[in-house]
């Protein structure tokens, strides 16, 4: 299940609590934006597809290199 807050700064969060699943949250800069991404992201849960993607979105090409 899904929800999406705004948070203090203007932007707005989407989180995904799913039984068998990792907390997984992100921050957007549009409410359509975090909605898109959680729709997504929940088909993939239930289809067994899930990939998490946090640790290589934040991976620098520098760190990648090394």
């Amino acid at each position: 299940m899904d929800t999406i807050v705004k948070t203090p700064s203007g932007s707005w969060k989407a989180v995904i609590r799913k039984t068998g699943w990792p907390t997984t949250a992100k921050t957007f800069r549009t409410k359509r934006d975090a909605q898109d991404w959680s729709r997504r992201t929940e088909d993939e849960m239930v289809r067994g597809v899930y990939i998490q993607r946090r640790a290589s979105e934040r991976m620098t090409l520098e760190s990648a290199l090394k």
